[in-house]
């Protein structure tokens, strides 16, 4: 888009005007000399303004991202959510990095979208851990690290983030960036399969399957000890 220059006390009119005729230097006007008050501004409604706080910007991503029609916008809200982000609003981070996992408004970029994952991570949200650990997990964005993976799912996990429990509980049975744990492993599925985690119901199955009566209720015990920790 071109800038617009403002012509400050010029007219806007191409034509040019002839100037008005100078008074005579001897001249002087009899007529009195009014002041105009200056207009009464305390009763004048605010001019809008632009979003300051993190949060008023995140709210106006949302509504752009969320419109239908003309009042959606997807570019415009990953815009305003890249300036929540970077402001440490951590819902903004976290809508940032879905954007550029899925492409929205923004070029798809996966790396991206696991550096904003982790930075809503890191402040505590378990749906971004999830996502992070599933990405550690195939080496989406990042390079593959199941102890990455097991780091973040059991940060989610202890959260009460339930595709998380169920993720946890599978590699700590398979023993992938742990060690094995079939015990705690059925622990994390059965609080998943008690949430309605299908795959954690059929997990739990097949671990249950290798359990003995003992270890089966020792796992059943620390489940119903589980209390979700939210300062993860």
């Amino acid at each position: 888009m071109a800038s617009l220059t403002l012509l400050v006390g010029a007219a806007c009119d191409a034509r040019k005007s002839e100037p008005a005729a100078l008074p005579k230097t001897n001249e002087v006007s009899s007529a009195p000399v009014v002041v105009s008050p200056l207009p009464n501004l305390t009763n004048a409604p605010p001019s809008p303004t632009a979003p300051r706080t993190p949060n008023e910007l995140f709210q106006a991503a949302q509504k752009l991202a969320k419109g239908t029609g003309d009042t959606r916008d997807p570019a415009a809200a990953a815009r305003l959510y890249a300036e929540a982000a970077g402001k440490g609003h951590v819902d903004a981070q976290a809508y940032l990095a879905a954007a550029y996992r899925t492409g929205a408004g923004v070029v798809k970029n996966p790396t991206e979208a696991a550096r904003w994952f982790r930075a809503a991570a890191e402040q505590g949200d378990a749906r971004s851990q999830g996502v992070l650990a599933s990405m550690y997990g195939t080496g989406e964005g990042v390079a593959k690290d199941p102890v990455e993976a097991v780091k973040w799912y059991r940060r989610a996990a202890e959260q009460g983030q339930v595709r998380a429990q169920a993720n946890l509980g599978a590699l700590l049975f398979l023993g992938q960036g742990v060690p094995k744990d079939p015990v705690e492993a059925y622990k994390w599925l059965h609080l998943a399969a008690q949430k309605g985690d299908q795959e954690a119901v059929k997990n739990r199955g097949n671990v249950a399957a290798r359990l003995s009566v003992a270890q089966m209720n020792e796992g059943r015990k620390r489940a119903a000890e589980f209390v979700p920790d939210k300062t993860k």
